[in-house]
């Protein structure tokens, strides 16, 4: 129905095109109306499709289509008489279901007292009062939650008026309450993000200490190593097991008389060198013939005796 009805407000209200000229003497070549609005229309034309003011017309255009001034201004009038008027009966309305809601409020509470019973409302101050043994709450949370009570109350004794004034209360106050217990979410998140990045740098540091601890006793064990070395090479005595000696050399005999070599003594720590086998023969020297005058007997002291 909808779709219909529009598409009857976008038909042309013309039949044909024509030319429209304006209050400005602009001409619309091959115009159609479109739309007729409280203060407009809407035009299609060669350039294209435009809404078009009441004040833009011409006079010809107003009066043909019901724009004029004082149309349009009665129109308006009229306009805001009828919303005037709507008001005054919605205000009038709910004047009158108030009236009925306090006075059926009025007759529920003379049954409660009659019946000896009563509303038990609370405000923010008691709900601060009852929860300070246990927990800190801030004045908007509190009376949140006195409202929220005081609201239940009302739906449980069927006190309608009570109910609509503590719900618009809650109402306004949720929005508060709602938004402090997200940022109390999200402070908590931090504190638990802070509190694991402060956990895993303590493990860091454990295990860093360990590490360093660990290469300390290392360095102490390879320091006590190494003492431990050093005397051991301060205290120690070289021994040979086959000793090698080189014999003394002996000079050329003299003749006339046997030469003994020269022994020298070795130190008193190192043993005796061993004897050689056998002693090398000296070499006899024979003279040759002499004359009979420098002739010597054979047993002259340079002759060597033979062995």
């Amino acid at each position: 129905m909808m779709k219909r009805l529009m598409t009857l407000m976008l038909l042309p209200l013309c039949c044909y095109a024509e030319d429209l000229t304006l209050a400005d003497g602009t001409v619309l070549k091959d115009a159609e109306v479109l739309r007729k609005g409280e203060e407009d229309l809407q035009i299609r034309h060669a350039g294209g499709i435009e809404k078009f003011s009441y004040t833009e017309l011409s006079a010809a255009l107003q009066e043909r289509y019901e724009l004029t001034p004082a149309l349009v201004e009665a129109r308006r009038k009229a306009l805001a008489d009828a919303a005037a008027e709507k008001q005054r009966e919605k205000e009038a309305a709910k004047a009158e279901k108030e009236r009925i809601l306090q006075e059926n409020q009025a007759a529920r509470l003379a049954a409660l007292e009659a019946a000896g019973k009563h509303a038990r409302y609370i405000s923010g101050a008691d709900v601060i009062q009852l929860c300070s043994s246990m927990l800190t709450l801030e004045a908007r949370a509190a009376e949140f939650l006195a409202a929220e009570w005081n609201r239940r109350e009302a739906l449980r004794l069927n006190l309608e008026v009570d109910t609509q004034r503590f719900t618009a209360e809650t109402d306004s106050l949720k929005a508060d309450f709602e938004k402090e217990r997200k940022e109390l979410a999200t402070l908590r998140s931090e504190l638990s993000d802070k509190r694991a990045k402060v956990q895993e740098q303590a493990d860091t540091i454990k295990r860093k200490n360990d590490e360093i601890a660990a290469l300390r006793a290392e360095i102490s064990k390879l320091n006590k190593e190494l003492g431990r070395a050093e005397t051991r090479s301060t205290n120690t005595t070289v021994v040979v097991d086959n000793p090698v000696y080189v014999p003394t050399y002996v000079g050329p005999t003299c003749i006339g008389h046997v030469h003994k070599p020269h022994r020298t003594c070795p130190p008193p720590h190192k043993p005796r060198p061993a004897r050689p086998a056998s002693r090398p023969r000296p070499i006899q020297v024979s003279p040759g013939p002499r004359p009979a005058s420098s002739a010597r007997p054979a047993s002259s002291a340079h002759t060597l005796p033979r062995r």
